[in-house]
C-alpha cells in the first residue's frame, strides 16, 4: 500500500467514522479520490490533516481553503445527495471536492472567481477521467444560471446570508447546504426548498473563516 493511500485509508478511518459519517457511498469517494493530487498551495503536512487546509503556499490565494475531511464528509451525508443530482458547487477552488461530489452525483459544476484555480481543476480531474464535471469561472455570488436549477448546491466556506442569485437557482425540491456565521458563531444549515418557500434547518456547530465578502451583508463588510 502507497504511503498516500495509507494516508486515505486513515482518513477514512480515524476521521469521518468517528465523526459519525457512515453512509458507504460517501466513505468510498474518500477512499477513491487522491486528495493528494489536488494539493497545489497546500502544506505538504495538512494534505490529510483533519484541519482546514489553506492553499497559503502563495500569497495570492492565502486566505482560501478546503474544509477538513471529516466536516466535508458530514456535511455530504446531512445533505443527503443522490445519484441523479445535478450539483453546483460554488468555490470549488482546485477541484478536490467537486472530484468527491461527481461520485455521488450524476453531473457536478464547479465555480470559482480564481481563474488559476479554475484551471487548475480541469487539468486534476481530467487525470482521474471524471466525465461529469464542469468547471467555469464566475463570481461566487453569481452562480451559474445557465444550468439551473440544481438539486442541490454547495457553498464551500462561511456565509452571513444566501444571495437571491443563488436561491433562484435552487429546483423547487432542492436545497443549498452552507456554514452560516454571525459573530464568530457558524452553524451548518440546510436551506430547503419547497415550492418558492424556503425552510432552514440547523445541524452542528462550527467556525470556518467566510468564503468571499460577496456573502457579506453591508453592514457587516470587514474586508
Amino acid at each position: 500500500m502507497s504511503d498516500y493511500l495509507n494516508m486515505r485509508v486513515n482518513m477514512v478511518n480515524n476521521q469521518l467514522k468517528p465523526f459519525a459519517v457512515t453512509e458507504p457511498s460517501i466513505l468510498s469517494a474518500f477512499l477513491d479520490i487522491p486528495r493528494e493530487l489536488f494539493s497545489q498551495y497546500m502544506n505538504e503536512s495538512n494534505i490529510y490533516s483533519d484541519n482546514l487546509a489553506f492553499l497559503n503556499k502563495k500569497r495570492k490565494f492565502e486566505n482560501r481553503f478546503y474544509l477538513s475531511p471529516a466536516v466535508f464528509a458530514k456535511i455530504l451525508q446531512i445533505s443527503e445527495i443522490k445519484p441523479s443530482d445535478k450539483v453546483l458547487e460554488v468555490g470549488c477552488l482546485t477541484g478536490y471536492s467537486t472530484a468527491i461530489l461527481s461520485k455521488l452525483s450524476s453531473k457536478v459544476y464547479g465555480i470559482d472567481c480564481e481563474e488559476e484555480l479554475i484551471e487548475l481543476a480541469k487539468e486534476n480531474t481530467k487525470k482521474l477521467n471524471l466525465n461529469n464535471v464542469k468547471f467555469i469561472h464566475s463570481t461566487l455570488k453569481q452562480g451559474y444560471s445557465k444550468a439551473a436549477p440544481y438539486d442541490l448546491i454547495f457553498i464551500n466556506g462561511s456565509i452571513q446570508y444566501l444571495p437571491d442569485e443563488i436561491i433562484n437557482q435552487v429546483h423547487k425540491d432542492g436545497a443549498v447546504i452552507a456554514i452560516e456565521n454571525e459573530n464568530d458563531l457558524g452553524n451548518v444549515v440546510v436551506y430547503k426548498k419547497y415550492g418558492n418557500l424556503l425552510n432552514k434547518i440547523n445541524y452542528f456547530e462550527i467556525n470556518v473563516p467566510y468564503i468571499s465578502s460577496d456573502f457579506l451583508r453591508k453592514s457587516a463588510f470587514t474586508f
